[in-house]
C-alpha cells in the first residue's frame, strides 16, 4: 500500500479513555476540543454478527455494547443524517468522573454503521451540542468505495 491507503489510524490516548461505542479500529475522527468536549466518528463494515442487522437492531447492540442503560437515556428520536435514516440518542455517559452527556447519531450506508457521537461535561453540554449541530450541517458524507 502506498499514498493514503498507508495511513494507519491512531487515537490519542486521552481520547481512549472516552471510547465507549465505538471500536478503536474503527474510529476515523476522534477529537478533544474546548473543555475536554470529544467527537468521535467511526464506521463499523458488517460482520458476522451485525450482517443482517437493521438499524434498530444496531443501535440496540451498541446500547448495550456501552451499557446505556433506559435510565440514562434523556432522547432517542428518528432523525435524517446526509439522506439516511437515522437515530439520535442523548445520554448520560458515566465513563468519567464527572457527569457527561452525549449526543450519539447513528445511521447505516449501504455496507456498513456509521457513528457521530459528541461528548462533553454536563456544565457545557448545551453550548456543546449547539457547535455540534452547527458542525452536523457543515459536514457532507461521502462512503469509501
Amino acid at each position: 500500500m502506498t499514498g493514503i491507503d498507508s495511513i494507519q489510524p491512531e487515537v490519542d490516548e486521552v481520547a481512549q479513555d472516552y471510547i465507549s461505542i465505538e471500536d478503536e479500529e474503527h474510529i476515523r475522527l476522534a477529537l478533544k476540543y474546548f473543555n475536554y468536549t470529544m467527537l468521535f466518528i467511526a464506521d463499523e463494515p458488517e460482520n458476522q454478527q451485525t450482517r443482517n442487522f437493521t438499524l434498530k437492531q444496531y443501535v440496540d447492540f451498541v446500547k448495550k455494547k456501552a451499557a446505556i442503560s433506559n435510565d440514562d437515556i434523556l432522547d432517542e428520536k428518528q432523525v435524517s443524517v446526509f439522506g439516511f435514516d437515522a437515530v439520535q440518542l442523548t445520554y448520560k455517559n458515566h465513563l468519567d468522573w464527572n457527569s457527561r452527556m452525549d449526543t450519539l447519531i447513528v445511521f447505516k450506508s449501504d455496507s456498513q454503521f456509521h457513528t457521530i457521537r459528541n461528548s462533553s461535561y454536563t456544565e457545557t453540554y448545551k453550548s456543546s451540542l449547539e457547535n455540534f449541530e452547527q458542525l452536523m450541517e457543515t459536514m457532507k458524507f461521502n462512503e469509501k468505495q
